[in-house]
């Protein structure tokens, strides 16, 4: 049905393809109680949109208001894109791929739904300065990746507030790059998890004037002073490290509190300074430095020669050291080193994000050792890694190869259900530390592609002035290093942006950035051989380690 002017609907529709297409500005479509059923919700088509059937499709228009009934069994119950100043208004929505779809679009109001049974709930992408108000969003279903009850990608300036956001099967809230949202008076129930907020200081999850937050039934803390509202802050989940200083201690806790929220929150005192050891694997020795060094020391006596690769636990301070199908993993604090383990597979090294296991991924398969067991796994797997990324939230590992990124599912048997496009074959690749995104230096070309974690596909690409052979990010996400036969350049994330360079006699092996984000430090292979220490982002040299051979790949440990 062709949209042109207000109407309300007066019976039930079965259909087939899209329910209604609305081609107009300011129009208000009342569904007066009825229901729009769709033929299914199709197939998966990840990592884009399933949009074969819509229960309302809208597009380019402002002032739309859809109100008071159902869509059943579309692919997307409501899609909105490219929309401005419209409304989505007690419309249940069920057994869709995705709910509600809000795409490209600004000030949209979404209230009084219910968004229940969808694979995606109530899904917010590239959309700016909307409400969502008093919705239920519930019992999302899982069909990896799926089973989200809100998620917002890539959207700023949103208001969350008083919605029910219950026993969905995988993330009740799910944000990633998602930045300057505000969101409280909210009950979050029995999901599993409950949420995930991606970078430090992205998002509000009170409201600054009344100090109250949301409801979340998880919550430990106790109401000493009976203010409806818990003594301690309840933490948001995710690597941005957030919390909800004012968490309810019972549903729906902001309609029954009847005096002013009792302070006590005290925000965490500034993080000092972490101390830093700089590794590096040099004509197969792994040597460790402390930044200020005049020399490196060897990290294992007797043990490090002939090491063809090392990797950093998610411990931050484990180096695993990978030699002729052997691997040590060694303490860099104190200084303990477990048993060698064998392996039988040959390839690139990563640890896992279990923080206990270690992957080995080459053309010939996955083996994956539990380091506190011995316990040895095999996936079955015959692509062409390049470099590795383990996924933050799903058990996948990204495996950059020359056709593009692999989906290695070790879940699925090692499975690789899908590749991710890129520009060409890679040459260096970075995933951001909220895993929210992978940097990929394209071999021959001036461009870096940006993907998305989560839409598992290039979402930007950053044009540079050289051809980067290596990459590092720094901590806040803000700034991409990038490494070349010239030296190595800083460029601002957001605005695309050459910051400052830094030119070298030898050329960039490897790059990597302390985790205080105040030194960048650089591998300098053929005419130099060194560790360049440079204060970041100003790419100022601080310091020069000399090495008696090459340096192929730097780390940094910390603690």
């Amino acid at each position: 049905m062709r949209v042109s002017e207000s109407f309300t609907l007066a019976n039930d529709m079965t259909c087939q393809g899209d329910g209604m297409v609305i081609d107009v500005d300011n129009v208000t479509v009342d569904l007066g109680g009825h229901t729009l059923s769709g033929p299914g919700m199709g197939p998966q088509t990840w990592p884009l949109p399933q949009l074969d059937t819509v229960g309302v499709r809208v597009g380019g228009h402002t002032g739309v208001t859809i109100r008071n009934g159902k869509t059943i069994g579309f692919s997307t119950g409501i899609y909105f894109i490219d929309m401005e100043s419209s409304t989505i208004e007690n419309v249940t929505t069920q057994k869709n791929r995705f709910g509600f779809y809000i795409h490209a679009s600004k000030k949209i109001t979404v209230r009084g739904s219910d968004v229940e049974f969808n694979i995606y709930g109530l899904h917010l992408q590239n959309s700016d300065d909307s409400l969502l108000q008093g919705n239920l969003l519930a019992r999302q279903t899982y069909n990896s990746p799926g089973g989200y009850g809100l998620y917002m990608y890539a959207s700023k300036g949103n208001r969350v507030i008083e919605n029910t956001i219950d026993s969905n099967i995988n993330w009740g809230i799910w944000f990633s790059d998602a930045k300057e949202n505000v969101i409280f008076h909210n009950n979050v129930i029995g999901n599993n998890p409950q949420v995930s907020d991606n970078t430090e200081g992205s998002n509000v999850w009170f409201d600054a004037q009344t100090k109250e937050g949301n409801y979340w039934a998880d919550y430990k803390g106790k109401d000493a002073d009976g203010d409806h509202v818990g003594d301690t802050p309840y933490p948001i989940l995710g690597p941005g490290g957030m919390v909800d200083p004012y968490p309810f201690v019972e549903k729906d806790g902001w309609t029954k509190k009847r005096r002013a929220t009792i302070d006590h929150y005290e925000p965490a005192a500034p993080r000092p300074p972490r101390g830093v050891t700089i590794v590096a694997l040099a004509g197969g020795a792994v040597k460790a430095m402390h930044p200020d060094a005049n020399q490196p020391g060897d990290l294992l006596a007797g043990d490090s020669r002939n090491v063809t690769q090392i990797a950093l636990g998610t411990d931050e301070r484990t180096v695993y050291s990978y030699t002729d199908r052997f691997v040590v993993a060694q303490d860099i604090v104190t200084g303990n080193a477990t048993t060698k383990q064998a392996l039988t597979v040959g390839g690139v090294v990563a640890a896992n994000r279990d923080g206990h296991s270690l992957m080995v991924v080459g053309s010939s398969g996955v083996e994956q050792i539990d380091l506190e067991t011995g316990q040895n796994e095999y996936f079955d797997y015959h692509g062409q890694p390049q470099a590795l990324a383990p996924s933050y939230k799903h058990n996948h590992v990204f495996v950059a190869t020359p056709r593009g990124i692999d989906l290695l599912y070790l879940n699925l048997g090692g499975r690789t259900p899908y590749t991710i496009p890129l520009d060409g074959p890679p040459a260096a690749m970075v995933m951001a530390g909220s895993g929210t995104r992978i940097y990929v230096a394209i071999a021959g070309l001036s461009v870096i592609d940006v993907v998305d974690t989560e839409q598992y596909a290039v979402t930007d690409r950053i044009t540079i002035d050289v051809q980067a052979t290596s990459l590092a990010i720094s901590p806040l996400e803000d700034i991409l290093y990038a490494g070349s036969a010239n030296g190595v350049e800083a460029i601002g994330i957001r605005d695309k942006k050459l910051t400052s360079s830094a030119a070298f006699l030898g050329s960039v092996a490897d790059l990597a950035v302390s985790p205080n984000g105040d030194q960048l430090y650089v591998a300098l292979a053929g005419l130099t051989h060194a560790i360049a220490v440079l204060d970041a982002p100003r790419l100022r040299v601080a310091h020069v380690i000399e090495l008696d051979n090459d340096p192929s790949r730097i780390l940094v440990a910390s603690y």
